[in-house]
């Protein structure tokens, strides 16, 4: 019964209507105090919409989407701002998803790593699984951190690495007032906590919702991509697809599937899921057509991710790695072949890049009309890639890291343009609208600088 307490009073912690700021909110501890170590597994695997919870901003935001008219008046006043990418962003008082469960995550990790500070184990047994419990509470805090640092601070820049970051928060003390960090020091914070659980976690998890060894390469390559640190993202890639690179070979799928894909696929990872918005499963939520057309009539893809929408020329999705109408936004081995290859292209590997971009695609294409990629090298191989990641990686959220980090480069650069209800809305690179502003509760309640919008 205390299992159960802690995990309903730990759930409604991420929803309750914030007076204050999320840093502010008072939670009862004393109705409720931990105090096994089952207890603090049990924090860690509330599920479904806690330390399992997808940011839905880098979808919403990204250009995989495109809303038909009818659905603006279902979205909250945000979601739209993100969609729209609106300089008003925020309704007064309005909280914002994106934020409020991300810190949420940190929160939960944060009690639990704070009563295992203080726990005594009574066996070898007992430190071992407090050592493994602490591994994973930090695994989850670095997944809330870095989720607000990708989307609510700019693009790392290894020049200027004193850049506003996020608020770090390494205790659960609500409490305690603290300011953004630098960028240097919240990531060295977010790798540390991954990296942690390397000499602890097992190589795979029994649950594929509880961190792994597999996990922590597969994040940390995706980290260490997003901040430009190619030799090390392509080191964690080898070392995840070291554990496990199986990729399925998507001719043996059975497309009359109303969803393709089972909930723990062979290429999953780690699983994390989006929550169900109204978006996630209107009629009205259909595939950029631009990103459609990258397809050719060989490509399983297009059969198995999407599907006839009720308007004409336009498609739904259907692909999720989540099994159902969730958009999965976990790690999965398809993402990491696709990051080993571009961080080998980065790195001037260009057979080993080429060999992991053909490999995918080899499991993607009707074998008959396979023709593996040649040829190509430099900044056209690059853009190979891009495609492949825009190709494969689809409602993920991934697209906007992507879109974040090719701003950097003038010849990877995009800019973005929208349509819905006559608003029309242009997002140029490197716009200050690629960083979400901090919900301004925040911004009341603790002594937060303000993102430019």
């Amino acid at each position: 019964m205390k299992k159960h307490t802690i995990i309903l009073l730990l759930i409604g912690l991420a929803f309750l209507p914030a007076c204050d700021g999320f840093f502010d909110e008072k939670p009862a501890k004393s109705l409720v105090v931990p105090q096994s170590l089952n207890d603090y597994q049990a924090i860690l695997d509330a599920l479904p919409r806690n330390m399992n919870t997808a940011p839905t901003a880098g979808l919403l935001a990204s250009d995989d989407i495109v809303f038909g008219p009818s659905i603006l008046g279902q979205l909250y006043y945000s979601q739209a701002s993100i969609y729209l990418w609106r300089e008003d962003f925020y309704l007064p008082d309005e909280d914002e998803f994106n934020w409020y469960t991300a810190y949420n995550k940190v929160f939960q990790a944060n009690v639990v790593l704070d009563g295992l500070n203080d726990y005594d184990p009574e066996s070898n047994a007992e430190a071992e699984r407090k050592n493994y419990l602490t591994a994973s509470a930090r695994f989850y805090r670095g997944m809330g951190h870095f989720e607000v640092m990708a989307h609510f601070a700019e693009t790392y820049d290894p020049a200027n690495p004193g850049n506003l970051g996020i608020p770090i928060r390494l205790t659960s003390d609500v409490n305690q007032k603290i300011k953004r960090s630098s960028q240097q020091e919240g990531y060295a914070s977010i790798l540390s906590d991954f990296e942690f659980g390397l000499s602890v976690l097992p190589e795979k998890a029994n649950v594929l919702t509880r961190p792994s060894k597999w996990a922590i390469h597969a994040m940390l390559s995706r980290i260490y991509l997003y901040i430009q640190d190619y030799e090390k993202s392509k080191m964690h890639a080898l070392e995840a697809l070291a554990i496990d690179d199986s990729l399925m070979d998507y001719q043996l799928l059975n497309s009359t599937l109303t969803y393709s894909f089972e909930v723990f696929n062979e290429e999953i990872i780690f699983y994390n899921s989006m929550p169900g918005e109204r978006f996630s499963y209107d009629a009205s939520t259909f595939v950029n057509p631009e990103l459609v057309n990258l397809y050719d009539s060989s490509d399983f893809r297009l059969h198995y991710f999407f599907k006839p929408s009720q308007v004409d020329s336009l498609v739904n999705f259907r692909g999720n790695y989540s099994g159902d109408y969730f958009f999965f936004g976990g790690l999965a081995v398809d993402e990491v072949v696709l990051n080993y290859a571009e961080s080998a292209a980065r790195t001037g590997d260009t057979e080993d890049a080429l060999m992991a971009l053909n490999r995918l695609i080899f499991h993607r294409l009707d074998s008959a009309f396979y023709k593996p990629v040649a040829g190509l090298e430099g900044i056209s191989l690059l853009k190979r890639i891009a495609e492949e990641r825009r190709k494969e990686l689809v409602f993920r959220g991934l697209r906007w890291l992507d879109l974040k980090r090719y701003n950097k480069d003038p010849e990877m650069a995009v800019t973005l343009r929208r349509n819905l209800n006559e608003e029309n809305s242009t997002l140029s690179p490197n716009d200050p609208r690629y960083v979400l502003p901090i919900p301004p509760k925040e911004m009341s309640f603790n002594p937060l600088t303000q993102n430019p919008r």
